[in-house]
Formats: structure tokens, sequence, C-alpha cells
């Protein structure tokens, strides 16, 4: 099991990267760079922080599971606080429309916290399951070298 203070950096770092992937998307032709980066890439990059720090000892399945679902949907929380908003005083101050789903969005303003957490869920989702390939492939090349 994770203890809390590790869990507390998990979070904060993953937000952090978060928001900084949700700057990405504001350039149009990388929108989806961003994005996917969110939903596969962050889990990984988080458990190759942490054994790289030394927070963690070994990397096992369980661990990286949790690592990764509270990563992603942390990290997904991030990139939509930095881009959302953004995007919206994109749209008011310049008029910029050039992503129909956030036209959507902003006119059924009730519906995108509803989004956002779904999504957050699902982000989670995938980086458990990218999190589990890291611990695989790291168990693998760990065992290879003994």
């Amino acid at each position: 099991m994770l203890k809390k203070s590790l869990i507390k950096i998990i979070i904060i770092t993953s937000f952090i990267t978060g928001a900084l992937l949700g700057i990405i998307p504001l350039i149009p032709f990388l929108i989806w760079i961003g994005f996917i980066s969110v939903m596969f890439f962050i889990s990984p990059f988080i458990i190759i922080y942490l054994k790289h720090l030394n927070l963690i000892s070994e990397i096992n399945v369980e661990q990286s599971l949790i690592i990764g679902g509270i990563s992603g949907a942390s990290a997904f929380l991030g990139y939509s606080a930095l881009y959302f908003p953004i995007a919206f005083i994109l749209r008011i101050i310049f008029k910029i429309d050039s992503y129909l789903w956030i036209k959507v969005l902003f006119n059924n303003i009730g519906f995108l916290l509803p989004i956002i957490i779904l999504t957050a869920l699902l982000c989670g989702l995938l980086n458990m399951f990218s999190a589990f390939l890291t611990a695989y492939i790291y168990e693998f090349f760990s065992k290879k070298q003994r």
C-alpha cells in the first residue's frame, strides 16, 4: 500500500504535469498530442519519476495500478483546469471557435463538469493500463539483468 505522503506527491506532480500539457492543445495543430499524452503517458512518467527520486523502492503491479489511476485522473483535472478556461477566454476575446466540441461544451455549460469527471475517470483507467505495462516491462528487464 502507498503512504499518504506519496499519494500527495503523485496527485500534485500529475496535476502540474497535466496543467502543463493543457497548454499544448491551444496550438491548433498540436491538440491531439497533449490530449493523448494525458490519456496514456502520465502514469509511466510519474512511475519513472518516483523511481528516479527513490520514493518507491520496487515497482509491483498493485502499486503501479494505484499510481496509474490516481495520476491519470488528477492529470486530466489539471489539464482541464488550465485548458478550458483559456479556451473560453480565447473564444470570448478573439472569437476563436476552431474546435466544435469546445463550442458545444460552452453552449451547454451544465454538461462541462460531468464530462470532465467522466473523462478523468476514463483517463485514470487508461493510465492504469499503461502503468501496468510499465511495471511489467520494468519487472521483465530487472529479472533479465539478474
